[in-house]
């Protein structure tokens, strides 16, 4: 279901995501591939673009690896997620330069410019009230400091185009997107329609939410996700409060700092830099 919802329905939601992801055993298995390896690309993002010692708040941070990451880059680093749940591991990790805090990004439980940077990986898509979240991080970040998101792009034609042909050399689609080549056409032609709106028929964000998928056998491809990610949206946001965007997209690998030079926002993925 496409649509901006009224605060009532907002509020529902995030009181449904809230308890789906303090509870859900089976999605916080999910996130324990979330090692390392997969979280090198944010930790390389986060440290390329945080000045040296900086107090770093890291958002939705699930299992809390993402924070200890950066705290051994010498980092002073609170990591916090909306689930008990998904820290339970992670206090074993805390030290003077590293603690984990649960708390809603809507709401943070910090004063204003108290941090150097603030960050997020695979948070923003899963946002019921995107603008309310992103006003937070302006709030708690420092004069001077930075704000960097990294997220899938879900308004980018080129994943569905992706999907199309992946489907059409017979390996398996997408997951909730592009399962099959008539629904990844459909998408890729929605979310060209939504690129040309976005990036050229506006000029403030439009935040475009969907209903999320909390049952628990439909975990995984970002069916819980409440929002449809675009960094169009954000950047719009951030200027029209006076931020500076610092960088569109950070690419990684050949193909990936290409796509992220020539077209930051057709990018598969956000990954992106902004300095209050």
């Amino acid at each position: 279901m496409i649509g901006t919802p009224v605060p009532e329905t907002s509020m529902s939601i995030r009181e449904r995501m809230r308890e789906f992801y303090e509870t859900s055993e089976t999605y916080k298995g999910l996130l324990s591939a979330h090692d390392e390896t997969y979280l090198r690309h944010y930790v390389e993002l986060v440290t390329r673009y945080a000045p040296p010692r900086s107090k770093i708040l890291d958002l939705g941070c699930g299992n809390g690896i993402s924070a200890r990451l950066l705290n051994q880059v010498d980092f002073d680093v609170i990591g916090t997620d909306i689930s008990p749940l998904f820290l339970e591991e992670a206090r074993a990790w805390e030290n003077s330069k590293l603690r984990y805090r649960v708390c809603d990004v809507m709401e943070l439980p910090f004063e204003s410019d108290a941090f150097d940077v603030i960050c997020s990986n695979e948070l923003v898509e899963h946002l019921p009230d995107v603008e309310t979240a992103l006003t937070e991080m302006m709030r708690v970040v420092c004069r001077g400091g930075r704000i960097v998101i990294s997220g899938p792009n879900l308004c980018s034609p080129l994943i569905p185009f992706l999907d199309w042909l992946n489907l059409m050399s017979g390996k398996p689609g997408r997951p909730v997107w592009g399962e099959t080549k008539r629904q990844a056409l459909q998408q890729f032609t929605r979310n060209c329609r939504l690129y040309v709106q976005k990036r050229f028929l506006t000029k403030s964000p439009h935040f475009i939410y969907r209903e999320p998928d909390l049952q628990a056998d439909a975990i995984g491809g970002d069916a819980d996700s409440a929002y449809y990610a675009s960094p169009i949206d954000l950047a719009q946001f951030f200027r029209s409060h006076g931020c500076t965007i610092v960088k569109k997209a950070v690419g990684f690998g050949i193909k990936g700092r290409i796509i992220a030079g020539a077209f930051p926002y057709l990018s598969p993925y956000i990954t992106m830099v902004v300095e209050k």
